[in-house]
């Protein structure tokens, strides 16, 4: 990625900070780079073509978030959304803090799923007045049905499977989740990469690409699993307590893990 390759909006608001050209992205499919300033706080650019992975939300969808959530959560400053083509590109700053899988961070696990637990707390307790985004399974059905009479969805088809496969998947997702949605902002990605820690506290929400309206188990099943895999199942308990479910819903622990297995998170 060169600085001159650029488009003229996204290297106006870029001009004067530099990159050392890595890609620091991760598992969705937009390359992420990190802008320096010996002066200012840094930029990160998203770039993304529309053309891959449609079931992933793209920056479009981030960059909405990102506007709705200015004075409501600490999370990153829009600076620039452009799109060129088949590509995207999202320009926002750099957070201060390090993520919930920093070794800084899982070294006192119990302070981490506290402040875990009380961040998305903090999420959930917007108000949803005025949000656009729409993650309710009124509309997500529709889409994922879209998505997979389209093939977007074959690779994860097993060997020897047709669609079919998938067809039973969203009809299983159907019938468990329930017809009444405890709807609440949801993250919609809620797992330890994507929250920042300053001093032990959590001090930000990265990575909004499915951010929106949606029941809150959206959440508590993706932080739930992230615990899992970076922490151990010991703190699964403590963190629901810590966000105030004593006991959670099995069924409904059930029904939206069967959403996130879907393979869209």
């Amino acid at each position: 990625m060169k600085f001159d390759d650029l488009p003229d909006p996204v290297r106006d608001r870029l001009r004067g900070y530099s990159s050392d050209g890595r890609n620091l992205r991760t598992e969705s499919c937009s390359d992420v780079y990190l802008f320096t300033h010996p002066l200012r706080r840094g930029l990160i650019l998203k770039t993304r073509d529309v053309r891959l992975r449609p079931q992933e939300s793209d920056l479009l969808t981030e960059t909405v978030a990102l506007s709705w959530l200015r004075g409501k959560l600490p999370v990153p400053e829009l600076r620039c959304f452009h799109v060129e083509g088949d590509t995207q590109y999202l320009v926002m700053t750099q957070m201060e803090g390090v993520t919930g899988i920093h070794p800084d961070v899982t070294a006192d696990p119990a302070n981490l799923v506290r402040e875990f637990a009380c961040g998305l707390r903090e999420v959930h307790a917007l108000s949803t007045e005025s949000c656009t985004l729409d993650w309710r399974m009124s509309r997500f059905i529709p889409w994922a049905e879209g998505l997979i009479e389209s093939g977007a969805l074959d690779e994860d088809i097993p060997e020897g499977e047709s669609r079919t496969f998938l067809y039973e998947k969203l009809s299983d997702i159907k019938e468990a989740v329930p017809r009444e949605e405890d709807l609440v902002f949801t993250h919609g990605d809620y797992c330890l990469p994507n929250v920042l820690f300053t001093e032990g506290r959590l001090s930000g929400y990265i990575d909004l690409g499915y951010a929106g309206i949606g029941d809150r188990y959206l959440d508590l099943v993706a932080a739930r699993g992230t615990i899992r895999r970076n922490l151990g199942e010991e703190w699964i308990g403590p963190f629901f307590k810590a966000y105030g479910l004593e006991e959670p819903d099995p069924e409904k622990l059930n029904a939206y893990q069967k959403v996130h297995d879907l393979g869209f998170w």
